[in-house]
Protein backbone atom coordinates (compact mmCIF):
# COMPACT_ATOMS: atom_id res chain seq x y z
CA UNK A 1 0.00 0.00 0.00
CA UNK A 2 2.94 2.42 1.03
CA UNK A 3 4.51 1.68 -2.52
CA UNK A 4 1.15 3.24 -4.34
CA UNK A 5 0.56 5.87 -2.33
CA UNK A 6 4.68 6.64 -3.57
CA UNK A 7 3.86 6.09 -6.94
CA UNK A 8 0.52 8.29 -6.56
CA UNK A 9 2.38 11.48 -4.64
CA UNK A 10 5.14 10.83 -7.29
CA UNK A 11 3.20 10.83 -10.31
CA UNK A 12 1.11 13.92 -8.75
CA UNK A 13 4.81 15.72 -8.30
CA UNK A 14 5.79 14.89 -12.09
CA UNK A 15 2.50 16.47 -13.00
CA UNK A 16 3.01 19.83 -11.52
CA UNK A 17 6.31 19.63 -12.33
CA UNK A 18 5.29 18.94 -15.89
CA UNK A 19 2.42 22.08 -15.63
CA UNK A 20 5.22 24.46 -14.13
CA UNK A 21 8.07 23.76 -16.31
CA UNK A 22 5.45 24.47 -19.59
CA UNK A 23 4.23 27.86 -18.32
CA UNK A 24 7.69 29.40 -19.63
CA UNK A 25 6.78 28.08 -22.77
CA UNK A 26 3.27 29.92 -22.45
CA UNK A 27 5.12 33.42 -22.07
CA UNK A 28 5.12 36.00 -24.91
CA UNK A 29 8.43 36.15 -26.32
CA UNK A 30 9.26 39.57 -29.08
CA UNK A 31 12.05 40.87 -30.28
CA UNK A 32 12.71 44.14 -29.40
CA UNK A 33 15.59 45.65 -31.38
CA UNK A 34 16.30 49.14 -32.47
CA UNK A 35 17.49 52.27 -32.09
CA UNK A 36 17.77 55.26 -29.70
CA UNK A 37 18.44 59.18 -29.99
CA UNK A 38 18.76 61.82 -27.08
CA UNK A 39 15.87 63.34 -26.20
CA UNK A 40 17.22 65.50 -23.01
CA UNK A 41 20.02 65.15 -20.41
CA UNK A 42 18.43 66.85 -17.25
CA UNK A 43 20.90 66.13 -14.85
CA UNK A 44 24.69 65.66 -14.63
CA UNK A 45 27.24 65.90 -12.16
CA UNK A 46 30.89 65.12 -12.44
CA UNK A 47 32.99 64.12 -9.42
CA UNK A 48 37.05 64.62 -9.29
CA UNK A 49 37.97 62.32 -6.61
CA UNK A 50 41.39 63.56 -6.74
CA UNK A 51 43.44 60.44 -6.81
CA UNK A 52 44.54 61.18 -10.55
CA UNK A 53 44.26 64.10 -12.10
CA UNK A 54 42.00 62.43 -15.26
CA UNK A 55 39.76 60.77 -12.87
CA UNK A 56 35.97 61.72 -12.90
CA UNK A 57 33.56 59.96 -11.68
CA UNK A 58 29.73 61.28 -13.45
CA UNK A 59 26.46 60.55 -12.32
CA UNK A 60 23.81 61.20 -14.82
CA UNK A 61 20.35 61.24 -15.79
CA UNK A 62 18.89 60.89 -19.48
CA UNK A 63 16.42 60.90 -21.60
CA UNK A 64 16.11 59.16 -25.20
CA UNK A 65 13.67 58.56 -27.54
CA UNK A 66 13.45 54.86 -29.00
CA UNK A 67 12.64 53.20 -32.01
CA UNK A 68 11.74 49.56 -32.12
CA UNK A 69 11.14 46.48 -34.15
CA UNK A 70 8.17 45.59 -31.18
CA UNK A 71 5.16 47.77 -31.37
CA UNK A 72 5.17 48.17 -27.53
CA UNK A 73 8.59 49.61 -27.33
CA UNK A 74 8.63 51.96 -31.03
CA UNK A 75 8.51 55.57 -30.04
CA UNK A 76 8.85 54.92 -25.57
CA UNK A 77 10.51 56.76 -24.08
CA UNK A 78 14.03 55.61 -21.83
CA UNK A 79 15.65 57.30 -18.55
CA UNK A 80 18.50 56.38 -18.03
CA UNK A 81 19.95 56.45 -14.79
CA UNK A 82 23.72 56.40 -14.64
CA UNK A 83 27.40 56.13 -12.84
CA UNK A 84 30.25 56.67 -14.73
CA UNK A 85 33.77 56.05 -13.65
CA UNK A 86 36.54 57.55 -16.06
CA UNK A 87 40.62 57.85 -16.66
CA UNK A 88 41.43 60.40 -19.19
CA UNK A 89 37.83 60.03 -20.95
CA UNK A 90 37.90 55.89 -20.69
CA UNK A 91 36.31 53.43 -18.49
CA UNK A 92 32.97 52.53 -17.24
CA UNK A 93 29.09 53.17 -17.09
CA UNK A 94 26.62 51.16 -14.85
CA UNK A 95 22.99 51.97 -13.91
CA UNK A 96 19.52 51.04 -14.78
CA UNK A 97 17.24 51.89 -17.56
CA UNK A 98 14.10 52.65 -17.04
CA UNK A 99 11.64 52.33 -20.52
CA UNK A 100 8.33 53.94 -20.25
CA UNK A 101 5.85 52.19 -23.01
CA UNK A 102 3.21 54.08 -24.99
CA UNK A 103 0.76 52.15 -22.87
CA UNK A 104 1.85 53.22 -19.88
CA UNK A 105 3.27 50.35 -18.86
CA UNK A 106 7.10 50.38 -17.53
CA UNK A 107 10.15 48.34 -17.78
CA UNK A 108 13.28 48.27 -15.71
CA UNK A 109 16.93 46.77 -16.78
CA UNK A 110 20.25 46.66 -15.76
CA UNK A 111 23.02 47.78 -17.52
CA UNK A 112 26.78 47.01 -17.72
CA UNK A 113 29.02 48.81 -20.71
CA UNK A 114 32.81 50.36 -21.38
CA UNK A 115 33.53 53.61 -23.32
CA UNK A 116 36.30 55.97 -24.96
CA UNK A 117 36.29 59.34 -25.57
CA UNK A 118 38.46 60.74 -28.46
CA UNK A 119 39.16 64.00 -29.81
CA UNK A 120 37.22 64.17 -32.87
CA UNK A 121 37.61 67.27 -35.45
CA UNK A 122 38.11 70.05 -33.33
CA UNK A 123 35.60 68.46 -30.55
CA UNK A 124 35.25 64.47 -29.22
CA UNK A 125 33.70 61.62 -29.96
CA UNK A 126 32.35 58.95 -27.41
CA UNK A 127 32.08 55.06 -28.82
CA UNK A 128 30.25 52.57 -26.32
CA UNK A 129 29.29 48.98 -25.93
CA UNK A 130 27.77 47.10 -23.13
CA UNK A 131 25.16 44.37 -22.21
CA UNK A 132 21.71 44.82 -20.19
CA UNK A 133 19.08 42.69 -18.72
CA UNK A 134 15.52 43.21 -17.85
CA UNK A 135 14.74 43.20 -13.95
CA UNK A 136 10.99 44.04 -13.51
CA UNK A 137 8.11 45.93 -15.03
CA UNK A 138 4.49 46.96 -14.57
CA UNK A 139 1.41 45.55 -16.09
CA UNK A 140 1.55 42.66 -18.71
CA UNK A 141 5.54 43.36 -17.99
CA UNK A 142 5.69 42.37 -14.52
CA UNK A 143 7.28 39.25 -14.87
CA UNK A 144 9.48 40.57 -17.95
CA UNK A 145 12.60 38.41 -18.88
CA UNK A 146 15.55 38.97 -21.25
CA UNK A 147 17.53 41.49 -22.12
CA UNK A 148 20.39 41.97 -24.71
CA UNK A 149 23.59 44.50 -25.69
CA UNK A 150 23.85 47.49 -27.66
CA UNK A 151 26.94 49.89 -29.06
CA UNK A 152 26.83 53.31 -30.45
CA UNK A 153 28.58 56.83 -30.12
CA UNK A 154 27.80 60.03 -28.70
CA UNK A 155 28.75 63.15 -30.04
CA UNK A 156 28.26 66.98 -28.81
CA UNK A 157 26.45 67.96 -32.29
CA UNK A 158 24.35 64.71 -32.42
CA UNK A 159 24.25 63.14 -28.81
CA UNK A 160 23.48 59.25 -28.47
CA UNK A 161 22.92 57.17 -31.76
CA UNK A 162 22.90 53.59 -30.80
CA UNK A 163 21.56 50.46 -32.52
CA UNK A 164 20.60 47.78 -30.09
CA UNK A 165 19.35 43.99 -30.15
CA UNK A 166 16.60 43.34 -27.37
CA UNK A 167 14.70 40.27 -26.55
CA UNK A 168 12.06 40.81 -24.36
CA UNK A 169 9.59 37.93 -22.56
CA UNK A 170 6.57 37.98 -20.55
Amino acid sequence: MNNWKASRALTAITAFATLFAGTASWAAATDCSGTKRSKASPYTEVIRPGDRPDHEMIQAIRIHEISSKDADFDASEQTVYAHQDAYGGSGTSVGYFLYTLKSGEKIWARFDSIYSTKPARGSWETTYHGVFQFVGGTGKYVNVRGGGHYQGTVTPASGFDETFVCSVEF
